[in-house]
C-alpha cells in the first residue's frame, strides 16, 4: 500500500475538518495560495505491517466491529498502546498543518486527564513525517498532553479513515472496552458524551 498523504483544500477553516487527498490526484500546486505540502512521488507498494499480521478481510468497515489494531507505529510522545479488553480508546487522526486539528488538541487533553482514572487512552495518530511531527509535540507540551504516534506507512489510517471511507481530518474514532467500534466522528461533537456511554456498557457488563 503506498503512504497516504493528507493536505489541505480551500475551505474553511472554521468549519469541522480539513479534506485528506490520496495519492497524486491533487497537489498543492494546483491549489493557488494554499501552503500545504507536495505529495510525494508514488513509490511500488509494499506489504504493511497490519497487512502482514491481520487478514484483509477482518478490516472493520461498520461500528460494532472489532478495532484495528495500532501496530506499525512510531511512538512520539507517551508509551506505545495497545487495544486491550477493559479499556476505552480514542484514536483521532490528525496534522500538524491543519487548523481544526490544533483546535482540537486541548479540548482532547481536557478529556484525557478527567478520564486518565477510568481507564480512557487517547491516542493522536499523524501519518506525516516523523522529523515533523516530534518538534510540533514538543513544542506543544503539556498542551497537547496524551500519547501520540506517527502512522508512516499508512496502516493504521487504513484501517480506520479509509475502511470508514473517512476523508476529512480531525477524525475520532471511539473504541469501546470490549474492543469493538462504538463511535466516529468530529473530536468536538460531544464525544464526551460518547465516553461516559462507552464506560457506562463497560460497568454494565463488569469491566
Amino acid at each position: 500500500m503506498t503512504v497516504r498523504k493528507w493536505i489541505v483544500l480551500p475551505c474553511m477553516l472554521l468549519v469541522l475538518g480539513c479534506a485528506k487527498k490520496q495519492g497524486d490526484t491533487e497537489t498543492a500546486s494546483s491549489k493557488p495560495g494554499v501552503d500545504t505540502p507536495q505529495a510525494a512521488p508514488t513509490t511500488p507498494a509494499e506489504p504493511t505491517v497490519s497487512q502482514q499480521t491481520m487478514p484483509a478481510q477482518s478490516r472493520p468497515s461498520k461500528l460494532g466491529d472489532p478495532a484495528w489494531p495500532l501496530t506499525g507505529l512510531t511512538w512520539v510522545k507517551g508509551k506505545p498502546v495497545e487495544i486491550k479488553p477493559g479499556t476505552v480508546y480514542v484514536v483521532e487522526f490528525w496534522a500538524t498543518w491543519c487548523p481544526p486539528c490544533k483546535k482540537s488538541i486541548p479540548h482532547l487533553t481536557e478529556l484525557q486527564h478527567k478520564y486518565k482514572d477510568r481507564n480512557v487512552v487517547i491516542v493522536g495518530i499523524s501519518t506525516e513525517k516523523v522529523n515533523v511531527v516530534t518538534p510540533f509535540v514538543e513544542q506543544k507540551g503539556p498542551e497537547m498532553d496524551y500519547v501520540v504516534a506517527v502512522d508512516t506507512k499508512g496502516a493504521v489510517a487504513s484501517g480506520y479513515m479509509d475502511a470508514f471511507g473517512v476523508d476529512t481530518i480531525p477524525t475520532a474514532f471511539v473504541v469501546g472496552a470490549d474492543g469493538k467500534l462504538a463511535w466516529v466522528g468530529h473530536p468536538m461533537d460531544d464525544m464526551e458524551t460518547v465516553l461516559e456511554q462507552a464506560l457506562a456498557a463497560a460497568a454494565a457488563k463488569g469491566g
